[in-house]
């Protein structure tokens, strides 16, 4: 937030467009700042590392925090909180369908570990909103 209240994306809006839209169709807000990109990097990468631990907790916290405290700094870092959440969500419920969710999740696990580190790529070097694929969309 800056003195007039606003936050840095709606006065950027205000002068300019921050977002540019590639000729492949994606969305990039190229001018974010390096704390912003670290965030967007840490929490793409930071179920990754939950999955390789073998501690679920991590899948949460991590992610719960990082985009709860950094969420009103930037439309990015609050657009991939949601993602990221939308992502744990979709695991706990394919986890809790039996043998049909099971299933899913032999397929969906390794996808979504591919596609965290291929996000954390895409948003902290290009400012891309990164969407994972075979997720449920419950925060929008």
């Amino acid at each position: 937030m800056n003195d007039a209240g606003q936050d840095w994306d709606s006065q950027a809006e205000a002068t300019h467009s921050p977002y540019v839209v590639d000729p492949s169709g994606k969305i990039r807000q190229p001018s974010v700042c390096g704390v912003a990109k670290t965030v967007l990097v840490g929490s793409h990468l930071w179920p990754l590392i939950g999955a390789v631990t073998g501690t679920l907790p991590l899948l949460w916290i991590g992610v719960i925090i990082f985009w709860g405290i950094m969420k009103d700094e930037s439309k990015i870092i609050d657009d991939q909180g949601r993602e990221l959440m939308n992502v744990m969500l979709t695991f706990v419920v394919l986890a809790v369908i039996p043998i049909i969710g099971w299933l899913a999740l032999v397929v969906w696990i390794p996808v979504t570990l591919i596609s965290a580190i291929r996000g954390a790529i895409a948003t902290g070097r290009r400012g891309e909103y990164f969407r994972y694929p075979m997720t449920f969309r419950f925060i929008s």
